[in-house]
């Protein structure tokens, strides 16, 4: 069984093609055999695998459709112009491969069923090659060899012309047969004079031609006159003349540039594109592993939480601990109160994660002046970091460790000088020149992607760093950052592009929770996480509901299902920062949060 699940379609029984007295998307097995055998595993993995699920009065059938390549299926209409292209190339190729055995005894009559498709949106591409679904399907206008005709013509007649279309009834089989025999003939009787012209022996050509389009009567009405068939045969080919090569010239310097972009670093969340030695994929799948379980226990628990849960008549839902979702007394209860009776101490990890702005962090810790909600306190510790490059400006993010001292990444300054580097946030109000202290990468060379910069004349409030032994699976984390994502909308930082030093794009924060606490390598180690990242999160804090920095956010791996967003552990930045300025407040405490009750007042959650 193939492993990666591609997608999921509604079926008519009634239209799949029978061959040998069975539906032909049930013989799978033997099509995907006899083509690997006579065709190579790569043609045989242009089908992908069905698995059917036969419906009843009140719902339809379905098809599940899985693929043996790894990578994210792509309707081939969503490509691009490059990427159709690329993938219309090698469906080609393997189409002709195809049209090669529909004479065969063993495979010819499954393989010209396949070739009907339910339509153009059934060709898919999984990591640049071609998958078809929904093959082996009558067209929904009827069966009769004009429709068919028609339909195979919109479809996959693009890349494989074949007229009649391919042949699904016996009658229809014998007449191909006879017209290949006939087209073989015609092209062995090819003179010397007509092979020398196309550039190559008479063999060659006629082998060439079987090969492209399944013989030359396949582009010929069925005839028995052998030499109407020979009349027919389109001539051989010449030269290719040097104004034909122009197509593909301007496509691969598309790819050429693209390449170059992708290459400018900033421009994607790791700034080269060679390999990464300390995210394999055996660790990758590990990972997975450990999300998938956490995953699972989650759910658990909150179908437990769920069946033991009581709404009061005050609207309080409690749970089977007797706290609330967010972890906190009920309201008719005195302990655990703050000044003011508004602030309460979640006494146990909640249910479900306490909305932010309810968050509240007392003076300490960097915190300067009164109480602050979470989001107040990761607005002011989080900065934009901008850097000016000969292909134009690319963005990070950083976070303040110290009044005047941020941490980002290696990567998002990459190949920079201080004086191309910038710093800004809505605290701060413009931009400020940084220092450069201290540097550690690329990632894939020494395992690490740090960087310590000294913002010039500025004191700001700055993050505590959480370092434990103890795990943090399943606990709410916060991911602040400046998506390129959403950089592309944010009027602020289109004036920021064009010269307003003052505009400053809005701080975008995402939540999520640990998955796993993974060591990528003897000397890396990362937090797995949930809260969405994406290039220009790259240096950015990731933060647990006490507001202390638990990772910083480097890289993601993309898989055929999900995101994996990677932060790189606390423990590896404070080893980073030894024999730095830099002299980080450090608490190993498990977080509880501060939470205000839904209706308190704000002046009275800041006393």
């Amino acid at each position: 069984m193939a492993e990666h699940f591609l997608t999921k379609t509604r079926i008519d029984l009634g239209r799949c093609i029978q061959v040998a007295g069975a539906p032909a998307v049930e013989q799978y097995a033997d099509l995907a055999a006899q083509l690997s055998a006579k065709a190579g595993p790569d043609v045989a993995k242009l089908f992908a695998e069905p698995l059917v699920s036969k419906g009843n009065d009140q719902a339809a059938s379905t098809i599940s459709w899985y693929c043996d390549r790894a990578g994210q299926g792509v309707p081939f209409a969503k490509l691009d112009a490059a990427g159709q292209e690329e993938v219309g190339v090698v469906l080609t190729a393997r189409l002709s491969e195809i049209s090669a055995l529909l004479d065969d005894p063993d495979v010819g009559a499954l393989a010209a069923a396949a070739l009907y498709i339910g339509g153009s949106g059934d060709i898919w591409s999984v990591d640049g090659q071609p998958v078809l679904v929904n093959w082996g399907l009558m067209p929904e206008a009827g069966s009769d060899a004009g429709t068919r005709a028609a339909h195979y013509a919109k479809t996959l007649g693009p890349y494989l012309p074949m007229t009649p279309p391919p042949p699904v009834t016996a009658s229809e089989r014998e007449m191909h047969a006879r017209d290949s025999a006939t087209g073989a003939a015609a092209s062995q009787a090819a003179t010397p004079t007509t092979a020398a012209a196309a550039g190559t022996t008479a063999a060659a050509a006629a082998g060439s031609a079987t090969v492209a389009g399944g013989g030359p009567s396949a582009d010929t009405p069925p005839s028995g006159d052998n030499e109407s068939a020979a009349a027919a045969t389109p001539p051989l080919r010449g030269p290719v003349p040097l104004v034909a090569w122009v197509p593909l010239v301007l496509l691969l310097l598309l790819f050429g540039g693209a390449l170059a972009w992708l290459l400018v670093p900033g421009n994607r969340i790791f700034a080269d594109d060679g390999e990464q030695p300390v995210v394999t994929d055996a660790e990758t799948l590990l990972a997975a592993r450990e999300i998938n379980r956490a995953l699972q226990a989650r759910l658990d628990d909150l179908n437990q939480a769920l069946e033991g849960a009581v709404c009061r008549a005050d609207g309080t839902l409690l749970m089977p601990d007797g706290l609330t979702i967010e972890g906190l007394l009920p309201p008719d209860f005195e302990q655990g109160r703050a000044q003011g009776g508004q602030v309460l101490r979640a006494d146990l990890t909640p249910t479900l994660p306490p909305a932010p702005e309810r968050v509240v962090l007392p003076e300490g810790d960097g915190q300067q002046g009164d109480a602050a909600t979470l989001l107040e306190h990761i607005d002011a510790r989080t900065a934009m970091v901008l850097v000016g490059r000969v292909q134009g400006m690319s963005a990070g993010t950083g976070f303040f460790v110290g009044p005047d001292l941020m941490v980002t990444n290696f990567h998002v300054i990459e190949g920079a000088t201080a004086e191309n580097v910038f710093v800004t946030n809505k605290s701060l109000g413009g931009l400020h020149r940084v220092e450069i202290l201290k540097i550690l990468g690329p990632m894939r060379e020494v395992g690490a992607d740090f960087a310590l910069l000294r913002v010039v004349g500025v004191e700001q409030p700055f993050y505590s760093l959480r370092q434990s032994d103890a795990s943090m699976r399943l606990q709410s984390v916060i991911a602040a950052g400046y998506p390129g994502d959403l950089l592309r909308t944010d009027s602020q930082f289109k004036a920021l592009r064009e010269g307003d030093v003052s505009a400053v794009p809005e701080l975008t924060v995402t939540d999520g929770t640990v998955n796993t606490e993974q060591a990528l390598s003897a000397r890396t180690r990362a937090v797995v996480h949930s809260a969405p990242i994406s290039k220009g999160n790259s240096g950015g804090p990731l933060i647990d509901m006490c507001g202390r920095v638990v990772g910083v956010n480097t890289f993601v791996v993309q898989g055929p299902m999900r995101n994996l967003n990677f932060a790189l552990a606390t423990d590896d930045l404070l080893a980073f920062l030894e024999g730095t300025p830099a002299a980080p407040t450090v608490t190993g405490e498990a977080c509880v949060p501060m939470v205000a009750r839904p209706a308190a007042a704000p002046l009275a959650a800041r006393q």
